[in-house]
């Protein structure tokens, strides 16, 4: 609905209980995990939509199905930059994610980049994260019946995917020899980045001030580290003088806008660069790192994605990967339950009638994925199950009304969807097809908040099928 007519003022949505004037919902503040908390609170009987207060500050949350595609129309809706994104928008103030949607440069770097991202380019970028799935079944052949630490692995290889396929390095991040100084302290300020990042947008008013004063020198440090490492990768293919080269960081130091014929700026290749490494590698990594869980505590699972490998090869060829479609269902269930990035904002361009109350023109509101693609309402009754099925395409008919944006909505949704599912889809089948995958306790998956929902740390045994399944093509 987009009249008004009837509908109520925000004031009126239901909120957490204790509310104390003045202060706010204080006691429904969870820092370190806010989205799984709200989620908890919609599921707790707040409903589809509510809001939050602290301090005076109004945080209106949608976490219904049908109302977050609502938010998804683009006539009546559009994106806007706050939470997590905005915290990190010094890192790359013009980059593809944390430009303002009026930027020019956003438009001018997605024009330039989309070819990087079609099926011909994805087909050059197969090789070098063959080369990296090579690397991952080495290491992990090597541990024999020791366990695999899964967030390092997941890490290093998601980076070195992006680094070898879009950039043309290798950050040797699989080194035995460890001479990875540099990219292995690029892992750690990132990850303290995307850590401070998160909790600072969710703090707890005054204190979160006092914190983030305490905190703010070693985040401005960190930022301008990871810059730095990023000027020098890009410094680096400037001394190869590789004009040639038609990988993402060719795009951007070669090619022009067919809109306006001009080239991105020497600083906006950086925040593109920076901003390919940190969202190409961190919601990839996440989405590996779920997957991996669910096949280690379902060994049916594994057997099912290598039914989609010819049994002959341990490697995949391109076209052999795009035929997985059990494995694509896998790793869009993976992403309906625990979506790497929880949520988004998003703000009304006119007044907009949303479930009953008026969200005036100007107005940003949170559509809460992580808990919009669990809606029973939408997903039917057994939303809560982990059901790789229901993404077949007969299954999907019972769900017309579904919500699923994993990647976000309209045309500032994630450039990289194609890359990264290629990648996820390549790395699980050759992992599959060369180990039997196993969890070593009893613990349930638990994710973490930094900017994105990703699994805390957890350890699998990875034992070796067969020598053949562990060698290369």
């Amino acid at each position: 609905m987009k009249s008004s007519d009837a509908a109520l003022p925000l004031e009126a949505l239901p909120h957490p209980p204790r509310r104390i004037p003045i202060i706010g919902d204080v006691a429904s503040v969870d820092r370190r995990r806010p989205t799984q908390h709200e989620l908890k609170l919609a599921q707790g009987g707040l409903g589809p939509i509510f809001q939050r207060k602290l301090l005076g500050t109004q945080l209106i949350i949608v976490a219904g199905g049908r109302l977050s595609t609502q938010c998804s129309d683009e006539t009546a809706w559009g994106r806007v930059l706050l939470g997590p994104l905005a915290k990190l928008r010094p890192i790359a103030p013009h980059g593809m994610f944390t430009a303002s949607s009026k930027d020019p440069l956003w438009g001018q770097a997605r024009r330039v980049l989309t070819p990087g991202f079609a099926q011909a380019a994805m087909r050059t970028y197969h090789d070098a994260m063959a080369s990296v799935a090579d690397d991952l079944v080495t290491e992990w052949a090597s541990a024999g019946s020791a366990g695999v630490a899964v967030h390092s692995a997941m890490t290093r290889a998601t980076l070195e995917v992006i680094a070898r396929a879009g950039f043309g390095r290798d950050l040797r991040l699989f080194d035995p020899a460890g001479t990875a100084d540099d990219s292995d302290r690029f892992v750690r300020e990132l990850g303290r980045t995307l850590q401070w990042a998160s909790e600072s947008t969710n703090d707890v008013p005054l204190i979160g001030h006092v914190r983030a004063a305490l905190r703010g020198p070693a985040a401005r440090r960190d930022i301008a580290s990871l810059q730095q490492y990023v000027d020098e990768l890009i410094a680096d293919r400037h001394r190869e003088n590789s004009s040639e080269a038609t990988d993402l960081l060719g795009l951007m130091l070669t090619a022009t806008d067919p809109e306006t014929g001009a080239r991105l700026p020497a600083a906006n290749v950086r925040d593109q660069t920076l901003t390919f490494l940190i969202a190409g590698h961190e919601t990839t990594a996440a989405l590996l790192e779920v997957a991996l869980f669910h096949l280690a505590e379902n060994p049916d699972y594994q057997d099912r994605i290598r039914g989609e490998i010819p049994s002959q090869t341990a490697g995949l060829s391109y076209d052999e990967v795009t035929k997985m479609r059990f494995t694509r269902q896998f790793l869009n269930e993976c992403l309906r339950l625990w979506p790497p990035a929880p949520g988004f904002f998003r703000i009304a361009r006119t007044d907009q009638n949303l479930g009953g109350y008026l969200v005036p023109a100007g107005r940003a509101v949170f559509v809460l994925a992580l808990a919009a693609q669990r809606d029973p309402e939408v997903w039917g009754a057994t939303a809560e199950d982990f059901d790789p099925d229901r993404f077949d395409s007969t299954a999907l008919r019972a769900f017309p009304d579904r919500f699923f944006q994993p990647w976000g909505t309209g045309p500032r949704s994630c450039i990289g969807r194609a890359f990264a599912l290629h990648e996820a889809t390549l790395m699980l089948g050759r992992l599959v097809h060369a180990f039997d995958l196993r969890t070593t306790s009893a613990t349930p998956l638990t994710l973490r908040e930094r900017g994105t929902l990703r699994p805390e740390p957890f350890e699998l045994t990875a034992r070796g099928r067969s020598v053949a399944a562990t060698a290369g093509r």
